[in-house]
């Protein structure tokens, strides 16, 4: 889940991307947060892409397999 917040408890960091998933049979999730995006990038395929690569790189470092489902 990709998110760009403007209000509330999360305003400090605006662009947001989680993700819950298991690896190796326990179960898992990831956080990302920024607070500013390089003026003409497209933030919410960035942090989609971000996460995706967390996700690889946390299986690999624990060698487990990764099941996104």
């Amino acid at each position: 889940m990709a998110a760009y917040l403007t209000n509330g408890l999360l305003a400090e960091q605006p662009y947001r991307v989680s993700a819950k998933f298991t690896c190796g049979g326990k179960k898992r999730l990831i956080d990302i947060y920024l607070t500013q995006v390089a003026k003409g990038r497209d933030a919410m395929k960035d942090l989609t892409d971000f996460m995706r690569i967390a996700q690889k790189r946390y299986s690999q470092i624990h060698d487990c397999p990764l099941n996104t489902r």
